[in-house]
Order: C-alpha cells, then structure tokens, then sequence
C-alpha cells in the first residue's frame, strides 16, 4: 500500500488553515449553510441522508505509530443519535492479535482491548489521570461527531455542530470551500468542501496524536492460562490507581488531518472509501473501506460494555 497525499491548502482571508473564526457573522453563518445544503446534494440529497438512522461500515487499515508499522481491519457501528462503536483487530508481533474496542452509548462512554495467541498483551493508552473517564467520553463523542459530519454530513441532536464560512482554501489540484465547526465540550474543526463536487475533501481539527503501549506477559513459569489472566487484570488494576493518583498531564495537541477520495455510490449515497490520517502534515494513517451498509438491524444492547 503506498501513501500519496497532498495536503497542502492555503486558506485565504484567514491568518492560519486551522485558527478559528472569533467573529463570525450572520452572513458567514448562512454561507456555511448553502455550503452544507450543496454538500448534502452532492452526496446524495436529503431524503437519503434523512432515512439513514444506522450505519455499519468495515475495512483495513495501515498506521505508523512510534515507528511501528502497523496494519489490521476494522469494523464500525453507528445507531443515531447517539450510538456508536468502532473495533479494530491488529497483529503487532507474531503469533498474537490484539481487538480494541471504543464504544459510546448515550453519555457513556467505554474501551476495552483483547488480545489472542501463546501469551497476552495488555494495551494501555495515555489517559488524563484521575479525568480519564471524562477525557475518554469526550474523545469518544469528538470521534463519533466527526464520522457523522465526514460520512453523513449531519450531527446528533445530543451533540449539536455549529457551522461558519472561513473562507477558500487553495491546492494544486483544485479548491475548497473551508467551515469553521464548533460543538459541546471546546470541539472545534475545520470541514473543507470540494468547490467542483462539494464532496467533503478534507476535515482538520487539534487533537492528541494516538499513541500505544504494549505491555506483553507470556504464559512462561507454568503458569495456567487462567493465572495470566489475573495476573493482567491485577496489573490493569494498578495501573488505573497509578493514574488516578498521578497529577492529570494532557499530552499536547498537534494538528490532525483527515482526507477523503474514491467516492462510491452506495444506496444512493456517495461515500468515501479511501481515507487518510496525517499529524502535523505527515501522513501516518490510512483507511482502505471495504464495505457500508446502510440502515443495519443494530441492537442497542451491542453498544453497551458486558
């Protein structure tokens, strides 16, 4: 797989590509919405987009983090308003696989990780100590609300997205239309709209680069695997009382950027299908989708934590 991207944009009339509007005015605000009523047309219209009520989509991606290459599938379930479920399954070292799951139901929000093959593999991700909840239900919220402004161009009732015109954004191949987004919780993000098919190009927003870390226990010593397994969830136990007590230390924020492309009709609706991930303007993230479905029979129980 080879990673192509070109993601320089100039934006005109604006000091930076990322900086938000502070005085948007009505004009600006009724701009931003014939920009989105073209978007919606282009994918496929309103009436489309309004019956979708669940979203199913899965496929593979490739992703460079800490100078690991890693690579695996992924699978995401999304029942409006307020639903949402992503799992993805990667095989960072032979003989082992590990699924990560990041769920939200409602305001709650959960992750779990599992991992199979001769030993086990804890995965713990950065948190904000004693805040790691909240900056989990957060995180998960901002996420949901991006792929359902990326994929459907819409948002949840329980997370609603203003919208403002920024101004024109330049490239070699072509320009887009650029929309300051701002929602619940400080989130912010900016929507770049092709100005040829209207098809959303591009969302940028600030966030914490994804980091990992793998915590791996063998069933050396003769241990059983039941006694690995408590052994993990003893460890996953300290861990989470080592956060908890440390003093809250937010990892700084970079520059993310999302691309989208390859666009197909399914069911009457335009999605992308090629969808790349750069931070700080290098690209280390891509998503190949294999499949959507739309309007999926989705239970609500699947999106709660067993």
């Amino acid at each position: 797989m080879r990673f192509i991207l070109t993601l320089t944009l100039i934006l005109i009339g604006s000091s930076a590509i990322f900086a938000q509007s502070g005085n948007n005015s009505s004009g600006d605000a009724v701009r931003a919405q014939e920009l989105i009523r073209q978007a919606r047309a282009a994918i496929g219209g309103e009436e489309k987009l309004k019956a979708v009520q669940s979203l199913s989509a899965a496929g593979t991606f490739r992703r460079v983090i800490g100078g690991q290459d890693l690579s695996g599938e992924l699978e995401f379930d999304l029942l409006l308003p307020d639903k949402y479920l992503k799992s993805e399954t990667m095989i960072p070292m032979p003989g082992a696989d590990i699924t990560r799951i990041e769920a939200l139901s409602g305001d709650k929000a959960w992750a779990d990780a599992r991992s199979s093959g001769p030993g086990r593999i804890m995965i713990r991700t950065a948190g904000d100590g004693a805040n790691a909840q909240v900056a989990l239900q957060r995180a998960t919220q901002a996420e949901f609300a991006r792929l359902l402004l990326s994929w459907l161009l819409t948002s949840s009732p329980a997370f609603p997205l203003e919208f403002s015109y920024a101004g024109e954004a330049k490239a070699e191949d072509g320009a887009a239309d650029v929309l300051d987004v701002k929602g619940p919780n400080g989130f912010a993000a900016q929507l770049f709209l092709d100005q040829k098919t209207h098809q959303p190009l591009m969302l940028g927003y600030r966030g914490v680069a994804p980091r990992m870390v793998m915590n791996r226990t063998t069933t050396q010593g003769g241990r059983s695997p039941e006694e690995v397994e408590k052994a993990i969830k003893e460890a996953q136990a300290k861990a989470k009382e080592g956060h908890a007590e440390a003093p809250a230390q937010r990892p700084p924020e970079v520059e993310m950027q999302v691309r989208f492309s390859d666009y197909r009709n399914i069911g009457g609706l335009l999605l992308p299908h090629r969808i790349s991930k750069a931070t700080n303007g290098k690209l280390n993230e891509e998503w190949e989708m294999t499949k959507f479905k739309l309007n999926p029979t989705l239970k609500p129980e699947k999106f709660e934590k067993k």
